[in-house]
């Protein structure tokens, strides 16, 4: 394994812990001043600002939130952070464990410029609802 490549694992798995404590400035320190997130193709949430604003709300819906990094791969200025996700959801009460993962477009400090992220918005809403998958 390339430096590079430890350093974009130690990112992922730092990134996944400040969730696990709820550190909101630390999960905002992944991205460049001006980075932005997108997940699932909704709008992008640009600036530290925006992006502490969805943590938030996230870390709000699921209180006590448990982020895992599972691999992290890279390329040149991009890499691909797959995570899970376990908690609890505030509302319903309901258990929710969900993989996925963000591809994460590195600037020259090796801070994140753009980052889409992925997951399945269906399992996700079922987990939350308490209802079982179909066969």
């Amino acid at each position: 394994m390339t430096d590079r490549a430890k350093q974009i694992a130690r990112m992922a798995e730092e990134h996944a812990a400040a969730w696990t404590r709820g550190d909101l400035e630390t999960v905002c320190d992944l991205f460049a001043d001006d980075g932005s997130i997108s997940v699932n193709g909704a709008d992008p949430q640009v600036g530290r600002a925006a992006i502490i604003q969805g943590a938030a709300a996230l870390m709000e819906t699921f209180p006590g939130v448990v982020v895992c990094s599972v691999e992290t791969r890279s390329a040149g200025t991009r890499a691909v952070f797959l995570w899970t996700l376990e908690g609890r959801h505030s509302e319903t009460g309901n258990d929710v464990f969900l993989p996925g993962w963000h591809e994460w477009q590195l600037d020259a400090n090796m801070k994140v410029a753009v980052c889409h992220g992925f997951y399945d918005a269906e399992d996700m809403a079922r987990q939350v609802a308490g209802t079982k998958a179909a066969d």
